[in-house]
């Protein structure tokens, strides 16, 4: 399998997003919002637009607080904060950003958008920097921020992550495989994996490996059978009092 990060459509709508936000009119809100369930490749693909357009990456945590947030985005611009008071900090983000124009890209949104202090925090960045700001949360923050009118007000794009269709399927097998499989068994795939990116690549990994394993380039239905597609089952509870 190669490792690569291929243009799914929810990768081309991540891009249109992130173009209009870096090309935006001066003085126009500037935030991004990407959201979606869990395994439909929200996070890599984030990871692939950083470095294309030379990103700032920060990762939220759960423990953290507007001071902890404002050092790690510091230290991800690679600079020492002057003061350890979170207006020094947050002047000194926006002037990096601002001189350098490199957008701020920050994921697990979740752990932050219920945080009115934070919220208003990157608000205070995103309005001294005027530089794109996107954030990368599940599925509901998007409801969540709708109780930040300030805030909710500078988000200009909105991407949803969906699962991907059986074309977005197609081009992942035929860009990431370096056997052969056959539309019979890439359709088994895609309907076991519900569209969920993060299965699919499990499953096409599987197969391949099944497909060395045989010695051969092309391989089907008949040749898979009834293996799991995604390795191993988790293991089912035991119920107490028994083996």
């Amino acid at each position: 399998m190669k490792s690569l990060v291929i243009p799914v459509k929810n990768i081309g709508r991540l891009s249109e997003a992130s173009d209009a936000l870096l090309t935006r009119t001066p003085g126009t809100p500037g935030i991004g919002l990407i959201f979606g369930k869990s395994g439909l490749g929200k996070t890599t693909a984030t990871a692939w637009f950083v470095n294309q357009c030379n990103g700032v990456y920060v990762r939220a945590l759960s423990t953290w607080t507007p001071s902890s947030m404002l050092q790690s985005i510091l230290r991800e611009l690679d600079v020492a904060p002057t003061k350890l008071r979170a207006a020094p900090m947050v002047t000194q983000i926006a002037d990096v950003l601002r001189v350098t124009g490199r957008p701020l890209f920050l994921d697990e949104f979740d752990y932050i958008v219920e945080d009115r202090k934070m919220t208003e925090t990157l608000r205070d960045i995103h309005d001294i920097s005027s530089v794109p700001i996107v954030l990368v949360g599940m599925d509901g923050v998007q409801q969540k921020v709708q109780l930040r009118d300030q805030f909710v007000n500078r988000i200009a794009q909105w991407v949803e992550f969906k699962p991907v269709d059986f074309e977005d399927c197609q081009l992942l097998s035929k860009s990431l495989c370096e056997i052969t499989i056959k539309t019979e068994l890439l359709r088994k795939l895609f309907e076991a994996s519900k569209g969920v990116i993060r299965l699919l690549v499990i499953g096409l990994d599987a197969i391949e490996r099944k497909a060395r394993t045989l010695g051969v380039s092309e391989i089907g239905s008949e040749q898979w059978g009834n293996a799991n597609f995604f390795l191993s089952d988790s293991p089912k509870a035991k119920k107490r009092g028994g083996y």
